[in-house]
């Protein structure tokens, strides 16, 4: 039996629908960042003679989120000690479709890597066919740290690359977080950790990488971005090696302003302390020798234009009072230090869902695509991989190609600890780069940035 699941391909920026719907006195959550890159000592005082409660806390980037009055709001931008207040904003997984054919679960077992073997064109491709395993397939001692959904803890193909993790999504009554609680209730978190580290029935990039699944996002796909963030922080602090993202939306460098549905009042912000969370996050990352690697985003519009990401913007949610000015950008992908990974389909061609732009992409990879469907096995084009429970599934987006250049970032780092040599963020992408295969008009080019990600070439073999 076939059938269509919902699933996450992409993610976009989507601002809280709790704030849209609150009125002007109704607590909002808001993100603040504050001048110092660490917290002052009367941090939580400032917040609290503003009106407002800390929720949580980030020492390591000067910021905090808290929840209170949109007056509180107004009286911490005016604070000395202050960058940046605003009202958080929030990822989403967006509604798409994934394909499942359960007939993979009956399909008799034939021994390790047999879906491999029938369906991973995009795997052989990144890794010449397996060629480049023989140069380095990974180990424990290299470490991504996959911010997502999860990790479905037991999959065959998942357990044994498995280094643990942390959630931070309130699950339980009164939003209670169970740190420890890092299973997929989506199964796009899944997908991403079989393209980097599967090992069983499907094969990733790198099948003896371990892995660290950081959970932020629940079953509906929602989270603010500052508990992305935190989740950053956190991969690093526990001394990840690269750290992959198979998410991405938009922010602005310039301001919006939201006009309260139920009084008319409008509020104008001019610096989004998101964007700023962000950045100082990457920062922390590279500076503490994590290389991060982010999706370019399904929304097949060129990310380098400005004005065309703020005109996307507006179109998506002026409905919802949302107006927004300046220059808007793709994050956290297209912010300095993070590596922009754009899809292709089987044929190497660009994928008919990625974004794209001069200088906005830095590598691309295999994604899938669709683009003949209805017709035979279209579906194979996509890509498989794990999915919830013991399952597989077929995916399509950046969310698939981003884990790809993740693995080839970490097996690179692994072959020099095992030669007695570590190498810094910068000395890794360039690799990289230098090793991709051109593709495209000759040189860097809007769609496939330095080129395709190539493991055997990024290993020394030739």
């Amino acid at each position: 039996m076939r059938k269509w699941l919902a699933a996450g391909l992409m993610l976009t920026l989507l601002l809280s629908i709790t704030a849209i719907s609150a009125s002007a006195s109704a607590p909002v959550s808001m993100t603040v960042v504050f001048k110092s890159a660490t917290l002052p000592a009367d941090a939580a005082q400032i917040v609290q003679q503003a009106g407002a409660t800390v929720v949580a806390a980030i020492p390591e980037l000067g910021a905090m989120t808290v929840t209170g009055p949109t007056a509180a709001m107004r009286r911490l931008n005016s604070h000395r000690a202050v960058q940046a207040a605003s009202r958080s904003l929030e990822m989403t997984l967006a509604p798409a479709q994934a394909y499942a054919d359960a007939s993979l679960e009956a399909m008799p077992d034939t021994g390790a890597a047999d879906l491999y073997n029938l369906y991973q064109w995009d795997i052989k491709q990144v890794t010449r066919n397996g060629a480049s395993w023989n140069l380095s397939s990974g180990s424990h001692n290299t470490v991504v740290g996959i911010i997502d959904t999860g990790v479905s803890q037991n999959h065959p193909a998942l357990h044994a690359n498995l280094l643990g993790g942390r959630n931070f999504t309130p699950d339980g009554p009164g939003g209670t977080v169970d740190p420890t609680d890092i299973e997929d209730r989506h199964g796009h978190g899944s997908h991403v950790a079989g393209n980097i580290a599967g090992k069983g029935r499907i094969l990733g990039v790198g099948p003896d990488l371990g892995f660290r699944a950081y959970r932020v996002f629940g079953a509906s796909g929602g989270a603010p971005s500052s508990r992305i963030v935190q989740a950053m922080v956190a991969a690093v602090n526990d001394g990840v090696d690269v750290i992959s993202m198979s998410l991405g939306g938009f922010d602005i460098i310039g301001g919006y302003t939201w006009t309260d549905p139920d009084t008319g009042e409008v509020f104008r912000y001019k610096d989004v302390a998101d964007m700023m969370l962000y950045k100082r996050a990457i920062e922390y990352a590279t500076k503490n020798g994590v290389v991060v690697v982010a999706a370019a985003g399904n929304d097949a519009i060129d990310i380098s234009h400005p004005p065309t990401v703020t005109a996307f913007l507006n179109a998506e949610y002026g409905p919802q009072g949302y107006t927004f000015w300046g220059a808007s950008k793709e994050v956290p992908g297209a912010l300095p230090g993070a590596v922009a990974v754009s899809a292709t389909g089987p044929d190497n061609s660009p994928a008919s869902y990625t974004n794209y732009g001069p200088g906005a992409i830095d590598l691309a990879a295999p994604g899938g695509d669709f683009q003949r469907y209805p017709v035979g096995d279209w579906y194979t084009d996509m890509s498989l991989s794990a999915y919830l429970g013991t399952g597989y599934v077929w995916m399509a987006g950046t969310s698939m190609a981003t884990p790809k250049v993740s693995a080839v970032a970490a097996l690179v780092i692994d072959q020099a600890k095992a030669q007695g040599r570590l190498l810094n963020p910068a000395q890794v992408v360039t690799k990289l780069q230098q090793s991709a295969a051109d593709a495209g008009p000759t040189g860097t080019d809007p769609f496939y940035g330095h080129g395709m990600v190539d493991a055997f070439t990024a290993l020394g073999g030739e």
